[in-house]
Parts: structure tokens; C-alpha cells; sequence
């Protein structure tokens, strides 16, 4: 089959290509498992290949349900086109090297241990255990992306993606029929080289701003970074993400704490306007203190030109910073502060950001509302189940903004995070389910609308459920692109 997939590799997961439905998704993995198997003894169209489907299979959803571990494809090409993507932003992902070297020590026992979770490929594994160069790292990823294969066929229709530099080429997709605009993103600013000082390596300040200014000079440049991660950068502290596997990697390191010096200056240069495009920042995975210190920055050094703020996988914990707010037995969020609290989302949306929905299954909710039965073994089953949680998300913003006298509806959006190694929702199991999400959401959308004791402004009011829902997929995504990209 050339430009398209053998026959082996498009097998149905008997969902329904929508071809009325299109989603954005502002956070996404579909060249991290892709990119580690080039390490391996690769053949094209096979795990290397962006295309790569593996959709889930009986063994592998029990796997999931069992230990909440993902190994199934969720967000290739072929899933998304199926899916029904018209935007994607995929993230670069250079592994932080606590994850390889743990309580399993640096060596093979590790690695496999670690490709077990990950998925990325036991020889991908060991070379992040052994390299101490994150910058050459993300080079090297950075260009198998960009030179991927972006057409395949896909149950006999040709599908494809390309690159977007800019907002003319998102709207150029987005009138193509089987084209998906792809915009690239980092996640963790430690690819710049820093928070390699206890692996033996410290690179000097100005080699960290060098290395900002050739990746704004990339021909694809990425419109967003995630600052933080899952482990100390030496630029902000980190909030805890990693508690299933906290016996297993340690990221108590610096937890917790807020912005350094070098940290500043690199904000600084990230969004700085002389050196090409801003960067906008990403506050995902930033510690609560280093979330403060970062609005605190922008509203002192940025007065009148702040950028917008963007959460790119992420999810509310329904608290208050201010009020100190006591998490009830009854509330339906994860209370953790690597979820937002109110405060944030009125900060994202009034500076024109996007607070995108993570469908992970230890974010969004609390346990017992995500817990996967042996019932979810039944592909299409749990899609209300997950709807609800999601509407949950999308409604709480809705009534932060409507009671901070601001528009309802602009900032909620998808930011799957989907092969990011996550757990995903109940029935949702990768992005080819999307659509069956689209009618519960809309039902829910309906019944809240038709209530208007829940909003005080009529503009937030006079809506329809379908706009809300249309929005969520993909509208809002696209106005602050059209402002911004």
C-alpha cells in the first residue's frame, strides 16, 4: 500500500469515522513513543513511524484497568485522523533523566522497568540514562518530527498533516478536507540544559539563552513551553505528579519552591519580542509558589503588554487560594495544587489564555468517580461517565469567569496529554473516542443552560449547548490562535 498503512495496522476498533466532527487538541505526544523507537531496529510503518496504530485491544485495556498503565497508542496520526483532528499541538518531550536513573538503580533492571511504564523502548531508556545533553536531545526529536511522514491512507481515504508556522497555515488546513494543522510546543524548559548539575553537568547562563535563540530560530518554532516539569530545572520548583510511582522515582529535589534568578532571566528571554516569536508560558507542572511568582513577575515587568497564560493539560481542584478553601467529601475534583485554583482561572482568562482539559484519569476527578470497572473492557462503554467529569471541569470555569463579571465560555479546551504515558478516562481510551463524547456533553450543556440561577450574566447565558460544546472542541482553540499565533 504505498503513502498508506498495511492492512494489519488499520484494523477497526468499530467506532464511526465522524467526518462531521473535528476536534483541537492543545496537548498531545504522537513522536514520543514514535521518536524513542528510533533508537530500535526500526522498519518504516512501524513503531517509529508516526502513523504507528495500535488501538486498544482487549489484553491492553485489562492491562490499564489492572495497574493504570497505558499500552496502546492513543494519539498517532492515524488515530487522530480517524478521530476526526483538524489541530493538534504536538509537545517535544526530552525525558528529565530522574526518571531512568531510581530506586531500580541506572542500569538495565531500570531501563526495563521504565519502558514498561513508558512505552518509549528499553534502548531509548538507556540512552537518557547515559546522556547528559538535553539540548542535542530535543534537536534530535525536533527533527525526526519535522521529518516525518505526513500522508497515509486511512480505511481508502488519503489523510495528512503539516507543520504550521503561523496562523495562515492553521487556516489553510482548517479549509482542506483530511489535513490536520500540527503546532510544535516543549514540555520542561530543563531542554535548555539546565538541572543537569546532579548528573554531573552545570552549563553556563549564557549557553541556556544561547540555546532559547536558536530554538526561536527553528523554521517551526514552538508557540508554547510547559517551564516546568516533573523534576527540578534550577529555573522554578516542580509540584508533585508523579505520586503512583513515588516509590519508584524521587522528585523531592527543590518540591515545592518558587522562581530562581536564572529562572527570571529565562522567562524573560522566552518571552521577549527581540529575539524572535514570544514563547508563551505554560504553567502546568509549575509548584503553587512558582505559579504565584510567575503572576506576580508578569504583572510587574509586563504592565500593559502581559501575554496570555496558557494551562495546556491540566484541571481545577474547585479551591481558593485566598479564601482557604476546605476540600469537601462531596466536591468531584482531585484537591492536589497541581490542579488550579480559582484564582488562576480568572488570571488565564483575562489575560485572552486557554485553560485546556487533561483526560487523565488521576487528574480530573476524584478516584472513585474514575475507577475502571471490568466493565469498561467493552470499547464503547463509560462515555457518559467521562462526559460528566468533563463537563464538570468545563462548568466550574464557567461559573469562576461568570462570577468575576467575564465571558463564560472562551477559555475551556482540550489538552489531552494523550501518550503522555496518563491513565486515561473511563471509555475514552484514546482520541479516536472523541466523538462519542460530543452528544453526552451537549445533553449536559443543555441541562445546565436551562437553569439561569447558575450564571448572573446574560451574555454567558444566551448561548447554545451546541456552541458551548463546539468551543470546548475546537472554537476557542481556534480564536486564540487567529489572535496569537
Amino acid at each position: 500500500m504505498q503513502k498508506g498503512l498495511p492492512a494489519w495496522m488499520i484494523k477497526s476498533t468499530n467506532l464511526p469515522m465522524k467526518e462531521e466532527f473535528r476536534f483541537a487538541d492543545l496537548h498531545c505526544h504522537p513522536n514520543l513513543k514514535t521518536y524513542g523507537h528510533t533508537f530500535d531496529s526500526c522498519s518504516p510503518g512501524d513503531k517509529c513511524d508516526v502513523w504507528y496504530y495500535r488501538p486498544p485491544g482487549f489484553m491492553t485495556r485489562l492491562v490499564n484497568i489492572i495497574a493504570g498503565i497505558t499500552r496502546f497508542s492513543q494519539s498517532d496520526f492515524t488515530t487522530l485522523s480517524k478521530g476526526g483532528s483538524k489541530i493538534i499541538v504536538a509537545s517535544l518531550y526530552p525525558f528529565e533523566k530522574g526518571f531512568f536513573i531510581n530506586s531500580a538503580g541506572k542500569g538495565p533492571l531500570s531501563a526495563w522497568l521504565s519502558d514498561l511504564i513508558t512505552g518509549i523502548g528499553y534502548r531509548r531508556v538507556r540512552n537518557l540514562q547515559e546522556h547528559t545533553d538535553y539540548f542535542r536531545d530535543l534537536e534530535h526529536e525536533y527533527r525526526f518530527f519535522a521529518g516525518s511522514r505526513q500522508t497515509a491512507a486511512v480505511e481508502g481515504r488519503e489523510y495528512n498533516w503539516k507543520l504550521a508556522a503561523c496562523w495562515e497555515d492553521v487556516r489553510r488546513a482548517l479549509e482542506k478536507e483530511n489535513e490536520t494543522a500540527v503546532i510544535i510546543s516543549i514540555e520542561g524548559a530543563h531542554v535548555f540544559n539546565t538541572g543537569l548539575e546532579a548528573f554531573g553537568r552545570r552549563v553556563p547562563e549564557d549557553e541556556v539563552i544561547s540555546n532559547i535563540r536558536q530554538v526561536k530560530a527553528w523554521d517551526y518554532p514552538p508557540l508554547f513551553i510547559t517551564f516546568a516539569h516533573n523534576f527540578y530545572n534550577g529555573l522554578c520548583g516542580h509540584a508533585r505528579s508523579l505520586e503512583p510511582i513515588k516509590r519508584f522515582v524521587d522528585q523531592s529535589h527543590n518540591v515545592d519552591t518558587g522562581f530562581t534568578s536564572l529562572g527570571e532571566r529565562v522567562l524573560r528571554e522566552l518571552l521577549s519580542k527581540d529575539s524572535g516569536r514570544r514563547i508563551f508560558i505554560d504553567i502546568k507542572h509549575m509548584s503553587l509558589a512558582s505559579r504565584k511568582d510567575y503572576f506576580r513577575i508578569l504583572e510587574r515587568d509586563y504592565t500593559g503588554d502581559i501575554p496570555p497564560t496558557i494551562v495546556s493539560h491540566g484541571a481545577v481542584n474547585g479551591l481558593s487560594w485566598e479564601a482557604g478553601s476546605v476540600v469537601s467529601s462531596e466536591s468531584p475534583f482531585y484537591p492536589s495544587d497541581i490542579n488550579f485554583f480559582d484564582e488562576e482561572i480568572e488570571y488565564i482568562d483575562r489575560s485572552e489564555g486557554l485553560f485546556a482539559i487533561q483526560f487523565d484519569a488521576r487528574r480530573i476527578a476524584r478516584e472513585d468517580m474514575v475507577r475502571k470497572s471490568f466493565r469498561s473492557l467493552c470499547a464503547n462503554v463509560d462515555a457518559d461517565r467521562a462526559a460528566r467529569m468533563i463537563w464538570n471541569q468545563v462548568e466550574h470555569i464557567a461559573g469562576v469567569l461568570d462570577r468575576a463579571g467575564l465571558p463564560a465560555w472562551g477559555a475551556a479546551c482540550i489538552g489531552s496529554d494523550y501518550d503522555g504515558t496518563i491513565d486515561p478516562l473511563p471509555g475514552v481510551w484514546t482520541a479516536e473516542y472523541f466523538p462519542v463524547l460530543r452528544e453526552p456533553l451537549i445533553e449536559l450543556a443543555s441541562s445546565y443552560l436551562r437553569r439561569p440561577d447558575r450564571l448572573t450574566m446574560a451574555e454567558n447565558r444566551d448561548i447554545t449547548a451546541e456552541e458551548v460544546v463546539e468551543r470546548f472542541f475546537i472554537g476557542n482553540t481556534v480564536e486564540f490562535l487567529r489572535k496569537f499565533f
